[in-house]
């Protein structure tokens, strides 16, 4: 079993010992500092190899032992328990099995196809594009990353950025938004992502100005209700009021009603001869006759013959 953790009594040679390459390379620890933990994460394995890759790009080469265990202390969970059943001596060989374990097994060609088909739904709002599109392109640019040569890498990197924006730009769905950023010839991605917002945010304010400046030309309001979209001729709550109002306006003109009332024995307002309080009177013989001439008692009082003589008096109904 070969063993995982570095040795510190190992003689590291440093930048310092050769003059020539004090410009040239850096130390194992200066270099350690570029490779992230690693836990097994599929979508984290491409960056961790390519970290690694860089971390032994910029040591010297005699120290590429010490850094390989160093290395191997970053890996944990999984595939370390993996990585301590096989005897793995170097760097290259970490290399492939980590690509034949953990990295998707899917062609480039199957990214590509993904890419360049992808469009824009008529309900995904633009920063959701922007993201799916991003997403495609980072799966693309591994899958072509994966089988190429260190000169290579530049080109390949900067061919699958022109992609991406090539496919974002064509993928949009507003033609008015791929006609503005096609015309400013945007080079850089997120320049591209920029000038969408933008113009998706100019667009949603034009619409709702639009949509507002209509709304309240050709909708009327109700002067009953007060609400916009009919007149009060056709207002459907005109004949319908809440039923505690119409109880509360009831009492109200019951009351003014109370109000307009003359008593016939005090005179006073607002009851009638039957409730009131004072001592009885009694109702000349003028006002007998105007009670029967207009036939009814709206007062409740009530005319009665008289115990002591055969005028009439006033008595009150309890």
């Amino acid at each position: 079993m070969p063993n995982l953790y570095p040795d510190l009594s190992t003689e590291v040679v440093s930048p310092d010992s050769n003059a020539a390459n004090m410009t040239e390379f850096v130390s194992v620890s200066e270099a350690l500092k570029l490779v992230a933990p690693f836990k097994g994460e599929k979508r984290e394995v491409l960056a961790f190899i390519a970290n690694v890759d860089t971390a032994f790009e910029v040591i010297d080469p005699r120290n590429a032992s010490t850094l390989f265990k160093f290395v191997l202390t970053r890996i944990s969970s999984e595939p370390r328990t993996a990585i301590s059943h096989r005897n793995l001596e170097n760097w290259e060989e970490l290399r492939a099995f980590l690509r034949n374990t953990y990295t998707e097994k899917r062609t480039l060609d199957f990214h590509a196809n993904q890419l360049f088909s992808t469009k824009q739904s008529k309900t995904e709002s633009v920063s959701e594009w922007i993201q799916r599109v991003q997403r495609l392109g980072s799966k693309f640019r591994e899958a072509a990353l994966q089988d190429c040569e260190q000169d290579e890498r530049a080109g390949i990197l900067t061919l699958a950025d022109k992609l991406r924006n090539i496919c974002f730009v064509q993928g949009l769905y507003s033609d008015r938004i791929q006609t503005i950023v096609r015309s400013r010839n945007y080079s850089s991605f997120d320049d591209i992502a920029e000038t969408s917002l933008e113009e998706e945010s100019a667009i949603f304010s034009k619409n709702e100005r639009n949509r507002n400046t209509t709304f309240s030309m050709e909708s009327p309001k109700c002067s009953h209700c007060n609400k916009v979209g009919h007149i009060a001729s056709r207002c459907y709550l005109k004949d319908r009021r809440d039923p505690r109002i119409s109880q509360l306006s009831a009492r109200e003109d019951n009351r003014d009603k109370y109000r307009e009332l003359i008593c016939y024995n005090c005179q006073g307002k607002g009851h009638m001869a039957r409730n009131c309080r004072k001592p009885k009177k009694r109702m000349d013989r003028q006002m007998v006759r105007n009670e029967e001439s207009r036939g009814s008692n709206p007062s409740g009082n009530e005319l009665r013959p008289s115990v002591s003589g055969s005028r009439p008096t006033v008595q009150s109904i309890q």
